[in-house]
């Protein structure tokens, strides 16, 4: 008879009880669908409706728990997040080590920083506070006169012809222009000698070139020395006086050549063709092309030099 008065919806097929306006069963359906839940009693037909709004409680956790992560996630990472998004990159930082490390427990233990060993300079044997000065060079420098003398002119020296007597203190010439690196040369040494340095000292009566070369150019200065015994043989005689040339050859324009006999006084000096070269005092200047004699008189004998002269 309960069976009877059962409503039975043509929707769903449930029977449902007739106090219902609408199948229950489909409200229920509906209003799940829609969100809503709709609990009923224990007693399915024929029982109350009850219904309740939806759980907020289950959201609210998952939406904790999310913000929590978010929260956790920029702690940790942060700034490495904000340097990706201004496109910055990120170096890779080596982990730093907190451990202490004792230099005499190391297995590798540091090596001592090895002293300057290269070779020291000489010491200073010289007194403190003062400055080793060049010894003084009074050897003349062996160089052949033949070779200075070959050289062009070019070198300006602060005199070009001065007497020196024997005894007088020695006179110091200067030169101007070149390397600065000078060679000085003595025509005679045993008639006066010069120094590294250019200072001439006078030995024996007669007349010598002095000679300075930069190695490319020279200078020449007549030296002319008055007193002083002049070269002669042991016995007196004049055997073993020559002229310091024989034979040379030079041109038109060039210097002088000074020719000496080993003595001053009493020499006569003469020419065998004047237009080709003079001689004064054994001082042979070229004059025109050719070859000609110079001679020398001592004493009652000669010495010759032939002179060649080129245009």
């Amino acid at each position: 008879m309960a069976s009877q008065s059962l409503k039975r919806c043509p929707d769903c097929g449930e029977a449902y009880a007739p106090s219902y306006k609408r199948c229950p069963f489909c409200e229920e359906e509906a209003a799940f669908l829609e969100g809503d839940y709709i609990r009923r009693s224990s007693k399915r037909r024929g029982g109350k409706r009850h219904s309740s709004s939806f759980s907020l409680v289950t959201p609210t956790l998952i939406i904790l728990i999310i913000l929590m992560a978010a929260l956790l996630v920029y702690l940790l990472f942060g700034d490495q997040i904000k340097d990706k998004l201004r496109g910055e990159d990120i170096p890779d930082t080596p982990p730093v080590s907190s451990e202490i490390i004792d230099p005499a427990a190391s297995s590798d233990p540091i090596q001592p920083v090895e002293p300057d060993v290269s070779t020291p300079a000489d010491p200073d044997t010289s007194t403190p506070g003062t400055m080793p000065e060049d010894p003084e060079i009074t050897e003349p420098i062996a160089v052949p006169y033949d070779t200075v003398y070959a050289l062009p002119t070019g070198l300006t020296l602060n005199k070009s012809d001065f007497t020196l007597p024997v005894g007088d203190p020695d006179v110091q010439l200067s030169v101007t222009g070149g390397s600065g690196t000078y060679t000085w040369v003595s025509q005679d040494s045993a008639i006066a000698t010069v120094d590294a340095k250019g200072k001439v000292k006078a030995i024996a009566g007669g007349t010598v070139n002095i000679l300075v070369s930069d190695g490319s150019r020279k200078g020449v200065c007549i030296v002319r020395v008055k007193g002083g015994s002049a070269p002669s043989s042991s016995g007196g005689g004049t055997s073993t006086l020559a002229l310091n040339k024989t034979d040379y050859t030079t041109k038109v324009g060039e210097m002088d050549v000074l020719l000496t006999l080993g003595v001053t006084n009493g020499v006569t000096w003469e020419t065998s063709n004047a237009s080709v070269a003079t001689v004064k005092k054994g001082l042979v200047h070229a004059v025109g092309q050719g070859n000609c004699t110079i001679t020398a008189t001592y004493d009652g004998k000669s010495y010759e030099c032939i002179v060649r002269v080129k245009g």
